[in-house]
């Protein structure tokens, strides 16, 4: 079933037309690319946690198990944030989806970004 927008002169599909189709793609695209890039510069483990005074949990972590746990996690942030917004609009709970879906666009794609950072963050200070 196609979803059309009402009002809209032509009547076509703006699922292909939002921002988070294409941004978040290009985000966990990012995401793999830095874990491959990263994967032969960082040592066999890399450390995960900085602490100041005593701290009795684990500090340090296998970098391929980091370096994947990043991009699996994006791709299902990713895949439930276009699942969320596509129940919304057929379960009819937001009546006025396309003046809300610009804003939950911009959160989910800042969402992704935000743990982007995070892991160029953890690559560079592993370096």
């Amino acid at each position: 079933m196609v979803t059309t927008t009402p009002g809209r002169p032509d009547g076509s599909n703006l699922e292909r037309s939002r921002p988070l189709s294409l941004g978040g793609l290009v985000i966990v695209l990012a995401s793999v690319a830095l874990s491959a890039v990263s994967y032969g510069r960082l040592a066999g483990t890399v450390r995960i946690r900085w602490t100041i005074g005593t701290y009795y949990g684990p500090e340090h972590a296998p970098t391929l198990a980091v370096l994947v746990a990043f991009p699996v996690g994006l791709i299902g942030l990713y895949a439930g944030a276009r699942w969320l917004r596509s129940w919304l609009v057929h379960r009819g709970a937001i009546d006025e989806f396309d003046e809300f879906r610009l804003v939950y666009d911009a959160c989910a794609l800042a969402t992704l970004g935000v743990i982007v950072a995070c892991q160029l963050v953890l690559v560079v200070l592993n370096l």
